[in-house]
C-alpha cells in the first residue's frame, strides 16, 4: 500500500479524472507544487478529499489500491 506525505500548504483538494480514467485527488496546481493521489474509484477519492480538506489533516496517508 503506497504512502503519501501530505505537505502542510496543500490547499483545497478536489476529485478529478486522471490519466487512464483513474480518479485522482488533486490540488489544482501544476509543476513543483502539484499534489495528486490516484485512487481506485470515485468513492475512495471523495473520502480522501474530505479527509484532506478537514482541519485535522494527517501528515501522511496510506492508500489501498
Amino acid at each position: 500500500m503506497p504512502r503519501y506525505d501530505v505537505p502542510q500548504n496543500i490547499g483545497k483538494v478536489r476529485v478529478a479524472m486522471g490519466v487512464g480514467g483513474k480518479y485522482t485527488v488533486w490540488n489544482g496546481k501544476q509543476g513543483k507544487h502539484e499534489f495528486a493521489i490516484p485512487c481506485r474509484n470515485r468513492k475512495q477519492a471523495e473520502e480522501i478529499a474530505k479527509l484532506l480538506n478537514s482541519k485535522e489533516r494527517p501528515k501522511e496517508i496510506q492508500i489501498s489500491l
